[in-house]
């Protein structure tokens, strides 16, 4: 090869070499960006979570006002009657006068599906609590934890339900909270949310 040659070649590769260290460069911001910037699919929210909590709702900004109003949290003003024969008579009455415990079964039409979300720390409440709607003949759609401030447990429901959450709340007495749906829960079924009182029950 000639002197002549060599020169030729070396200019040639000087002339090729910024090519390739800007081609390099590409190729590493592509990978870079892709690393960064690529499949997403593994963050997908869990199925039976999303069927009944949707935004992992708090239910303090709906029954805070409800409260305030004369919600179940309220302390009674009522004060007791002092000794005397007016509160002997009443006592009578009162033994005479005991409320019935009897059970009402909600109607097959009212028995819409219902979806159960376990507020508190009780493991598989929420599974004992599908257990006893589905023995009363309700169909139990779905199942989850929930991280709210529900004051005691309740049965919310969507518009055009509230006979029926009425009908849940007769048939199962510790299900005695009824009120409208809010935003986080499920808008299409009933959703019962399990507080701490159920616990108390069941167990």
């Amino acid at each position: 090869m000639s002197a002549g040659d060599s020169v030729t070649m070396g200019e040639r590769l000087g002339r090729i070499w910024p090519s390739l260290v800007a081609l390099l460069g590409t190729v590493g911001v592509v990978l870079v960006l892709l690393f960064v910037f690529g499949d997403n699919t593994g963050d997908t929210p869990d199925d039976d979570l999303g069927d009944i909590v949707v935004g992992g709702g708090d239910d303090t900004s709906t029954d805070g006002a409800e409260e305030g109003e004369g919600g179940p949290t309220d302390q009674p003003t009522d004060t007791p009657n002092d000794g005397g024969d007016e509160g002997d008579e009443d006592a009578g009455d009162d033994t005479s006068e005991e409320p019935s415990t009897e059970v009402t079964t909600a109607p097959p039409e009212l028995r819409s599906p219902v979806g159960i979300a376990n507020q508190t720390s009780v493991a598989d409440l929420e599974l004992r609590a599908r257990e006893r709607l589905e023995a009363g003949g309700w169909e139990v759609a779905a199942t989850s934890g929930f991280n709210g401030n529900v004051p005691e447990t309740t049965v919310y429901y969507p518009p055009g339900m509230e006979e029926s959450a009425r009908a849940l709340s007769r048939q199962f007495p510790e299900i005695s909270r009824v009120e409208p749906t809010f935003e986080g829960i499920n808008q299409s079924r009933l959703v019962i949310i399990l507080v701490d009182d159920y616990a108390d029950v069941d167990g």
